[in-house]
């Protein structure tokens, strides 16, 4: 009875180690899948340059981050993108007005306290995408619930601008009338 007893309670063993293992793998996967505090989809909903301007209206800008990677698009005038004649097509100009007004780019970003850093891996500006991996743009960051307020620090013009998470929400671009 005696090696009965030993067998069960090296089964009891073995189970209680199976399940701290098992737990500590579930609390591990978690814990690597936590969301980053700038993970989401935010739109712009104001600009400050450092120099003073600011623009409280500004054109239509989103940017999305998941836990590693980051896509940015917004527009980067003050102003509507120009539009064209649909008939008679987009003359060079207005192609290069419109191209100009535009700011594109994706790749990945770090993490460190209340600083960011992107890598991008494709822009619409061939120079700055050119120089990936060591194309780095640093940035800090600060989230307030939903919203999110973004400095550079390595641009030559500096600026902030303010996001509004819409991550789950109906977003900007429906009108009024639900389409």
């Amino acid at each position: 009875m005696h090696r009965r007893q030993e067998m069960t309670k090296n089964k009891m063993k073995s189970f209680v180690a199976s399940i701290s293992v098992g737990l500590a793998c579930v609390f591990a996967t978690s814990l690597a899948q936590a969301e980053t505090p700038l993970e989401g989809a935010w739109i712009v909903s104001s600009w400050e340059s450092l120099s003073g301007n600011s623009i409280a209206d500004p054109q239509p800008g989103i940017f999305v981050f998941t836990g590693t990677n980051y896509s940015i698009m917004y527009v980067n005038t003050a102003e509507p993108r120009p539009e064209y004649d649909d008939d008679a097509g987009q003359t060079d100009a207005e192609t290069l007005a419109s191209y100009a007004s535009l700011t594109a780019n994706s790749g990945g970003y770090e993490i460190d306290g209340n600083t960011f850093t992107t890598y991008a891996y494709v822009a619409k500006d061939n120079n700055y995408m050119s120089g990936f991996p060591e194309n780095d743009t640093v940035y800090e960051f600060e989230r307030d619930g939903e919203n999110l307020t973004i400095t550079s620090k390595t641009f030559p013009q500096p600026f902030t601008v303010m996001l509004e998470r819409v991550e789950g929400k109906d977003g900007p671009w429906e009108t009024e009338d639900g389409e």
